[in-house]
């Protein structure tokens, strides 16, 4: 009762739940979840979903998770693609736990977990060999972090929601960084703030082509996607 008391004191306090039971379903997953890292939303599943469509036909693809957090992303990749290679890189240290937690639950050999800035960790043959780069990069600006619920304002880490003053501080880094690592007609996938989501196809068009807004079950623009030229 003392334990379940505390842990109804911490809920009402606006802690995840996820926190408290330390678990977050994924798709076919089951994720270890806890302070220090961001809890995967249903959204992101929808990312993932476009991720593996652009996979399809490839034979043994390597796909770059930018951001990783968790893993839900490099690792439902891999568990759903067991052919693929992926990389999943992470600049949190306690993320990055998180991540190589879940990877070995999973029995995932074919997930590297390396810690660093964006593409910085990844090996340097790896540069226009990859297949698909795909990112839940940052996306509040700050003034929106101030409005945020309590749990995600509070309790997650402002590294993983917050990009800078108008949010799109990250994501543009990996718009601009993913053609060096893509090789010609590999794809970026990137979930993105629906209030956002222009500003970000406008950056991408550069650099990619079928650039493309997709809207998530409720609607809202919330996957972009191009593939490099």
């Amino acid at each position: 009762m003392e334990r379940f008391v505390a842990l109804v004191e911490r809920r009402a306090a606006g802690e995840p739940l996820q926190y408290l039971t330390a678990v977050q379903a994924f798709r076919r997953l089951e994720l270890v979840v806890g302070p220090g890292v961001l809890v995967p939303r249903p959204e992101t599943e929808m990312v993932v979903e476009r991720a593996l469509v652009h996979l399809e036909g490839v034979k043994a693809p390597v796909a770059v998770d930018v951001g990783t957090g968790s893993g839900a992303i490099a690792l439902s990749i891999a568990t759903e693609r067991p052919g693929a290679t992926v990389w999943a890189t992470e600049v949190s240290e306690q993320a990055a736990a998180w991540a190589r937690r879940n990877v070995e639950a999973a029995g995932a050999v074919n997930v590297t977990v390396v810690e660093g800035d964006l593409f910085a960790p990844l090996p340097e043959d790896l540069r226009e060999a990859v297949d698909l780069v795909v990112a839940n990069p940052p996306y509040l600006s700050e003034a929106e972090l101030a409005d945020a619920p309590v749990d995600v304002r509070d309790h997650e880490p402002v590294l993983a929601t917050t990009a800078g003053p108008t949010g799109l501080e990250v994501a543009g880094r990996v718009v601009a960084d993913a053609p060096l690592w893509l090789r010609p007609g590999g794809w970026l996938v990137l979930e993105t703030h629906p209030g956002q989501a222009e500003r970000l196809r406008a950056l991408m068009l550069p650099c990619f082509r079928h650039v493309a807004i997709l809207p998530d079950l409720a609607g809202h623009p919330r996957i972009a996607e191009g593939r490099r030229h």
